[in-house]
């Protein structure tokens, strides 16, 4: 999968980034009550979401910042280019400047991942801390798996535990 990804051409990755975050939005706009949105920081290998911050003005979006206990909170963050890159090579907030979201307030998770399956099982990248976060959040909340579509495939091995995301983007 990641040398799939690594195919995948510069105005490839731009247009997808681009008819994603119009899905996301127009999913948000006809759904007023999601307001806290959970995203993330895309590496080169994942759909950028970057531009939600203008698409969406009003919704308050938080990003994941990783501990070395392999744990997962997400912070308020108003502007992607105040965080610094991680010993992950990955930008987060810091917390410091960027208020702690309780997980429960979230209620649109958008959730990376290595590959996921059409109904939604998912094959993260090793670390686990989605897997950890998942069952932290409101139970109403959306989740959605953001990837190339490259990245659905058939089967992905599971354990009990794993958690779903209930839609794909």
């Amino acid at each position: 999968m990641r040398a799939k990804l690594k195919s995948l051409s510069p105005s490839s990755k731009n247009q997808q980034s681009i008819n994603t975050v119009h899905q996301i939005t127009s999913l948000v706009k006809a759904n007023p009550h999601i307001i806290t949105i959970a995203t993330y920081a895309a590496t080169p290998s994942e759909i950028n979401l970057s531009s939600l911050h203008s698409a969406l003005p009003n919704a308050s979006l938080c990003y994941p910042k990783c501990s070395a206990k392999g744990q997962m909170e997400f912070h308020s963050v108003t502007d992607p280019k105040e965080m610094l890159t991680s010993n992950l090579g990955i930008p987060e907030p810091i917390p410091e400047s960027h208020p702690l979201i309780p997980p429960h307030s979230i209620d649109l998770l958008l959730c990376p991942a290595l590959a996921f399956t059409t109904d939604g099982k998912r094959l993260g990248k090793g670390g686990g801390y989605y897997d950890r976060f998942l069952p932290r959040i409101n139970p109403h909340a959306v989740t959605i798996g953001i990837a190339f579509p490259i990245q659905i495939i058939n089967h992905i091995p599971t354990e009990p535990h794993d958690l779903k995301v209930h839609r794909l983007l």
